[in-house]
């Protein structure tokens, strides 16, 4: 008899639940308004694996949280955009299933997904950068995801940055305030309201504002390849993957601040393409690496 796992993508807009079996195939899978389930998060679950339990046997269940968690207790610490999220109660649910439950950071568990879609060497390591409305990375060590101590391990966007010059006695702001989505559109808006938005990178390509945004980028994404040697990186996210993006002229500013020869020979870059069921296969991925 095949085994199967529940893969669950808990966004802040949508909640996507599927069944994949041993191959990352999904047999089935639902979504649900996130605002609606909220707290009750694991009454979906419940319903889930009873409907399905007695025919597809579920060795484990894998949630990614776009927030912070602690591996070992099973409890989701913080969800901005969510919190009716947070709590402890996954403990309660594993034992009333009696299927074990592993959470882990959703970006994490996205580009555990994508070193598998892009079939990168387990053996290899890989960073993964996501530039969407804010700023993720992740990273995987050969196989293994590390998520630090709260699974926010390597997260770039919240590591400040001195742009503007350092604030002797304050804190500097991070590097999602500058780099990101949302700010892209904040730019837009002082600077080039006249103009397409859609356009604005390729229109406005050697303004000051808009190189400040690409530099900054891949400094402190060479910054991260450099601190961890790691040579291998995917990027993705809506912002990356639009077509006015300059994802070769990204690659070279990147390329320009790697100072080993090693990395620079080394150096590779995967995009991944957004597809709604990645974050279902990533956290059934991770539940079945953690079941073993």
């Amino acid at each position: 008899m095949k085994n199967y796992y529940l893969g669950i993508d808990c966004g802040g807009t949508n909640i996507r639940i599927g069944l994949v079996d041993e191959q990352n195939k999904i047999f089935h899978q639902e979504k649900h308004n996130a605002q609606k389930i909220g707290s009750n998060l694991s009454g979906l679950i419940e319903r889930y694996v009873l409907q399905y339990k007695d025919s597809y046997p579920i060795k484990a269940i894998g949630i990614g949280f776009p927030g912070l968690v602690n591996l070992d207790t099973k409890e989701v610490l913080h969800v901005p955009n969510l919190k009716a999220f947070e709590g402890s109660y996954l403990n309660a649910l594993e034992k009333q299933l009696n299927i074990p439950i592993y959470i882990g950071n959703d970006v994490n568990l996205l580009m555990l997904y994508d070193a598998m879609h892009f079939g990168i060497d387990p053996n290899k390591s890989v960073m993964g950068f996501y530039l969407g409305t804010g700023l993720g990375s992740a990273i995987r060590i050969k196989q293994w995801m590390y998520q630090g101590d709260f699974g926010a391990a390597g997260e770039i966007g919240h590591v400040p940055v001195y742009l503007r010059g350092l604030k002797h006695g304050e804190r500097q702001v991070d590097l999602e305030s500058e780099v990101s989505g949302f700010n892209l559109k904040n730019i837009h808006q002082k600077h080039f309201l006249n103009d397409p938005f859609e356009t604005m990178l390729v229109d406005h390509f050697d303004s000051q504002v808009i190189q400040d945004y690409l530099n900054l980028l891949a400094v402190y994404i060479a910054t991260q390849i450099t601190i961890l040697d790691i040579s291998t990186i995917i990027l993705g996210g809506g912002v990356i993957m639009s077509e006015q993006f300059p994802k070769k002229y990204l690659e070279s500013l990147i390329l320009k601040n790697l100072f080993a020869k090693k990395t620079k020979e080394n150096f590779k870059v995967y995009y991944a393409e957004s597809s709604q069921n990645s974050g279902i296969l990533g956290a059934a991925i991770f539940a079945k690496q953690h079941k073993g």
